[in-house]
């Protein structure tokens, strides 16, 4: 029997030491019957003891390698569902946003360049300064983080910077910095990787050695 499902997660992640069955199946959500045949079952892999106390079973948390294996899967579970919620949002934001730097770039050569940012499910977000609070609440609304500073270990996170006038543009549903930006930023920084690849999509007629990068690659 596998013992991995969303109600052995839900016991896991919320139950607390010396609360019975009952409360927590009022906490979580399911049926008494559930919860305490779930139980039953994580206590015969010594994740959770049932402790009698007058006449209740209490729970007691046994914090070994099972269960940190379930907080783990209830952590990435967490990311991919906020990380599908955060581009649903963006594709039917109101607000002046955009997306810059190198979340445009991935966006922009269709995922044929993906920096390293983008795989952590980080992303770069540049909002009006007159839309930067509505923004954030909304990121808040669904737990999705995000900072103005600092890069911390919460993912999907945001990283969000303030700017007027934006210029948007939208390319595959999704508001993005105009392209010709793009490129002078890939040039100031000399992201020459990213350059050939819009190059080649986009038929820009770049710097020569673009495209000669890719012919010599290509034979």
């Amino acid at each position: 029997m596998n013992i991995m499902n969303e109600i052995t997660v839900d016991i896991i992640k919320n139950a607390k030491d010396g609360e019975n069955i009952r409360s927590l199946a009022a906490k979580i959500g399911f049926a008494y019957s559930a919860v305490y045949r779930w139980v039953a079952e994580l206590e015969k892999y010594q994740v959770i003891s049932l402790i009698k106390r007058g006449n209740n079973n209490v729970i007691k948390i046994n914090k070994d390698l099972i269960y940190k294996k379930f907080i783990e899967l209830d952590k990435a579970i967490s990311v991919i569902k906020k990380d599908k919620i955060f581009w649903e949002l963006i594709k039917n934001l109101k607000l002046k946003a955009r997306f810059t730097n190198s979340t445009a770039a991935t966006i922009w050569t269709k995922g044929s360049f993906i920096t390293g940012d983008f795989y952590d499910r980080i992303y770069f977000l540049e909002a009006d300064k007159k839309d930067a609070v509505k923004l954030k609440n909304i990121l808040k609304e669904y737990e999705i983080s995000y900072t103005e500073d600092e890069i911390g270990k919460e993912r999907p996170l945001v990283y969000i910077t303030q700017k007027d006038n934006l210029k948007i543009e939208k390319k595959d549903g999704l508001p993005v910095m105009p392209l010709q930006e793009l490129i002078n930023w890939c040039k100031k920084l000399h992201l020459e990787n990213i350059l050939e690849q819009l190059n080649l999509l986009y038929n820009l007629k770049l710097k020569e050695r673009y495209s000669e990068i890719y012919t010599n690659i290509a034979k």
